[in-house]
Order: structure tokens, then C-alpha cells, then sequence
């Protein structure tokens, strides 16, 4: 049996799409279905209103609208990471057997990029999906020169029917100057090591206007045999950050933007939506939704924070459409 996390939040019922449904600080939000029909979401590390810091936010749903008070599924952090501050980012998770591994970047204790210390990828083991996961002793990799972040599992079923398991991701270089890329690399059946050579995700870069200095956040899904990139694109920080998507042929590409591109920008409202990104497509009583964060305006006791939006996603003639 699940045990749901916290207290259920105090907020009203979304009355239009973009009214966040956790109107608290809920950063880079990934949501997990489970068997039981709870929908389990994870986020980036954040501090407390009381100072308490969560490395591994996590609530619950029975709804996808009503969601519990976060509350911290990895007390302890990783051991190679930075200690004060770890920056615990972007986590995902995926069942493998019975148990659950989230996947997260995290700033190393003592390895340098340009910049200062290096964000490397690691992994943490649970019996359930809302914890107390207990990370690995070392990190899955921690790429080339500008290190690594924004990882997301992925898995697959080869043209002979058997399954893999790859983790994506994205290099770092926006942090010195140079373009981002996404990599895909496998994962061994176990999903705690990384196997074989990273690949360069043809045609996944930033180089469309609208995607500034960066691309981030990818994530891999199937959808009638079509292979989707999902993806977030410009400055997280302000209203300029969007997301899109590209069809692919393999895991490692090539891939092709959409012409469309992007399908979630800000909007004046009422009320605005500021920065809607760093997405995450889902499966949930029958249909596709996609989350994403959005920033909230500071309050005269809390400055700026990103909440967690969800909304339907429709697909027309192989085209994700966010919906009302």
C-alpha cells in the first residue's frame, strides 16, 4: 500500500489551465503513475518556508488537481556530491523490479569545470515510490569537460522486441559558452549503471531563435510508434523560457523540430503564465497530460517561486497540443 506524503495542500481547484495546481515552490516537476491510480510527482531540491531542505521533494495525487504538502523523499544526499550545497536537480524515477531508482544531477565535491565544481548524474534506490531513497556511493557519470544535467530514463522496446533502458541527458556547456546537446546512453537491465558509449542525439541542439543559449530538460516518448523529444528551450529565469518538441527516428536521432514550435510560451493571462517549461509528458486515467513549472510573482513574505501546472495534452495528426 502507498502511504501518501504530508498533509494534503491547502489550495483552491484550478479554474483555468493556467492556475498552477501546487501553488508552492515545485521546480522542474516529473510525475510518476503508479499501479494504485496515484500519480506521484518529484521535483528540484528546494528550502522550506520553515528552513527545512528537502533534497527530493515529493507529493501525491489521487486526482492530478489536489496534491499533498511536499515533504523530502532523500534525507541524506549523496555522498560524492557538494555538501552544503548539493544542488539536487531535476529528478526522475522509473520502476525497475520492485523498486523505484531516481535519477538526478548534483554538484560534485571536488570535480572542477571552468566555472567551478562540476554537476554530474546519480542515481538513488526505494521500495516505494515515495521514498526514503538512499543514493548511490558514486555518480553515473559525470560527462566531458562541462559535466552533465537534466536526466530522464527512458524505456523502450527494439525492433526484436526486446527491452532497453537508456538514460538522457544534457550536457552542460551553456555554463562556459558553448552549445548544449542531448546525449543518449544505455542503461544496463538493472538501471544502475550506464553502459556502452554515450551517443550525441543528432539534430537535438539549440539552434532556433526561440531557444536562446539553451535546450534542457529532455524526455523520450513513444506515441503511436512515433518517437517524441520533449524539451525546454531559453532562459529558465524569465518569460523567454518555452517548451517544444522534435520527432525522432532512434533514441540517438537524428531528430526534427516542429515547425510549430514552441507549444507552451508565457501569456499575459488572466493569470499570466510565466516560463512554462522544464515539461513532463504522462499517461493518467486514459489520455496524455503534460506538467510543467511556471514562476509565481513574490509576495511581501516569499520571493518568486515556481509552481507545478498540469493540463491535458491532445495529439492532432501526430501533433502534441497542450489543451484547455
Amino acid at each position: 500500500m502507498l502511504l501518501l506524503a504530508g498533509c494534503a495542500a491547502q489550495q483552491t481547484a484550478p479554474t483555468t489551465w493556467t492556475s498552477p495546481v501546487l501553488d508552492t515552490e515545485f521546480a522542474d516537476p516529473f510525475v510518476l503513475p503508479i499501479d494504485d491510480g496515484t500519480l506521484v510527482a518529484y521535483a528540484t531540491n528546494h528550502t522550506a518556508d520553515d528552513g527545512t531542505r528537502m533534497h527530493l521533494p515529493v507529493s501525491t495525487s489521487r486526482d492530478g488537481q489536489y496534491w499533498t504538502t511536499p515533504v523530502d523523499a532523500m534525507p541524506a544526499a549523496p555522498p560524492w556530491a557538494r555538501a552544503e550545497r548539493p544542488d539536487l536537480w531535476a529528478p526522475e524515477v522509473l520502476q525497475v523490479g520492485d523498486h523505484y531508482i531516481a535519477y538526478f544531477s548534483a554538484r560534485h565535491a571536488t570535480r572542477r569545470r571552468p566555472d567551478g565544481l562540476t554537476l554530474c548524474l546519480g542515481a538513488a534506490i526505494s521500495k516505494t515510490p515515495t521514498g526514503p531513497f538512499v543514493p548511490q556511493p558514486a555518480p553515473l557519470t559525470c560527462g566531458g569537460e562541462h559535466g552533465v544535467i537534466d536526466v530522464s530514463p527512458f524505456r523502450d522496446v527494439d525492433a526484436s522486441g526486446q527491452e532497453q533502458l537508456w538514460l538522457i541527458y544534457k550536457t552542460d556547456g551553456n555554463c562556459c559558452g558553448v552549445p548544449t546537446t542531448f546525449v543518449a546512453q544505455h542503461l544496463r537491465a538493472d538501471g544502475l549503471a550506464l553502459i556502452d558509449a554515450p551517443q550525441t542525439m543528432a539534430g537535438a541542439v539549440n539552434d532556433q531563435p526561440w531557444e536562446g543559449h539553451v535546450v534542457e530538460a529532455p524526455q523520450l516518448l513513444r506515441h503511436d510508434g512515433q518517437l517524441y523529444l520533449f524539451f525546454a528551450g531559453n532562459d529558465y529565469g524569465n518569460g523567454a523560457y518555452a517548451t517544444g518538441y522534435a520527432r525522432c527516428d532512434s533514441p540517438a536521432g537524428p531528430c526534427r523540430d516542429a515547425l510549430e514550435n514552441p507549444i507552451l510560451r508565457s501569456t499575459d493571462g488572466p493569470p499570466p503564465l510565466i516560463g512554462p517549461g522544464h515539461q513532463h509528458v504522462f499517461q493518467f486515467q486514459g489520455r496524455s497530460w503534460i506538467a510543467y513549472h511556471g514562476w509565481r510573482a513574490a509576495t511581501a513574505t516569499h520571493p518568486r517561486y515556481r509552481a507545478m501546472y498540469v493540463q491535458p495534452l491532445d495529439w492532432r495528426d501526430g501533433r502534441p497540443v497542450p489543451t484547455r
